[in-house]
């Protein structure tokens, strides 16, 4: 298995018959064009990274992708998604990612989810910090 940071969209269409296989379980339900367009837009942004695991043969195994807010008081590191059917994969991007956040003076990472909270809290040691509200304008 070999882990690596990508910045080529190429690489990231890899992953969209993963992320139709999470819409179509209903666990996402923004458009895969939209979430595409976006990280196509950040693949340069140093604060924005884009992992993908490979088997031996190539094959993509897992992904993940994250952000920094690197605000004064604010500073997070945002996971966006991880796709890892396998713990050890899980493990493996969470260590990336807090290596990743750490290099960059982060230490407080974010997840914003509306679905198995009560699996994030037990299993992956989150705690609700704030409740995100919205309204249509």
């Amino acid at each position: 298995m070999r882990i690596e940071r990508t910045t080529n969209i190429q690489e990231v269409l890899k992953c969209v018959p993963f992320e139709m296989e999470i819409i179509k379980k209903g666990r996402d339900s923004s458009r895969i064009k939209d979430r595409l367009l976006f990280v196509k837009s950040q693949l340069g942004n140093p604060a924005f990274g884009h992992w993908m695991a490979y088997d031996d043969e190539d094959n993509v195994i897992g992904y993940t992708l994250a952000m920094l807010s690197l605000v004064p008081g604010m500073e997070r590191l945002h996971l966006l998604r991880m796709w890892a059917p396998k713990k050890e994969l899980k493990e493996t991007f969470c260590e990336i990612l807090e290596t990743w956040a750490k290099d960059n003076h982060v230490k407080t990472a974010q997840i914003t989810t509306t679905k198995n909270i009560k699996v994030l809290k037990r299993k992956y040691g989150f705690v609700v910090d704030s409740v995100n509200m919205v309204r249509r304008i």
